[in-house]
């Protein structure tokens, strides 16, 4: 049994269109809009995430990420996602395997950061033994939400606040 399971592929594109072009007619897979669970703030998602699979039921084996950045020599535009129960917990053993943390775990998106959004998972951004990038995620409970978002009024700004307010440290 692995720490983890392997969630989907996110890929880093300029544009969502030419992408879901390229990557659906590339692979097959049909473009499924955004989460059936992101109900409202479905605008959000859709300005910034396209998401290629399995339409009934939903389930997505690519994102496709929309950033401003150039690509570089630094930059990873393609990373692989794991769907871990416990961030904190998969850190300790990713670290043991030799792996390294390149982004502390924090609450995304964090509250206030896309109006009306609501925060949905728990992440780290981890590295392999060679650096290459993938991130751990752990999907926030509807309870762990609402604690979150009642937590604004008393915020310090950092993830660990967030965290916290969401259960989500040890």
């Amino acid at each position: 049994m692995g720490i983890g399971k392997l969630r989907c592929h996110v890929i880093d594109v300029a544009d969502l269109e030419i992408a879901e072009a390229f990557y659906s007619e590339l692979t097959g897979l049909p473009v499924i809009g955004a989460p059936p669970s992101t109900g409202t703030y479905r605008r959000h998602w859709t300005d910034r995430f396209s998401y290629l699979g399995r339409p009934d039921p939903w389930q997505h084996e690519i994102i496709l990420q929309k950033v401003d950045r150039p690509k570089d020599d630094a930059a990873n535009r393609s990373h692989i996602d794991i769907h871990v129960a416990d961030v904190d917990d998969a850190i300790a053993q990713v670290e043991t395997l030799g792996g390294s943390v390149k982004k502390a775990p924090s609450i995304y998106p964090r509250p206030g950061s896309f109006e009306g959004e609501p925060p949905a998972i728990d992440w780290a951004v981890m590295c392999d033994p060679f650096g290459n990038e993938f991130c751990l995620v752990s999907i926030l409970y509807p309870h762990e939400v609402k604690a979150v978002l009642a937590a604004t009024d008393t915020a310090d700004g950092s993830d660990q606040h967030w965290r916290r307010a969401a259960g989500r440290t040890h």
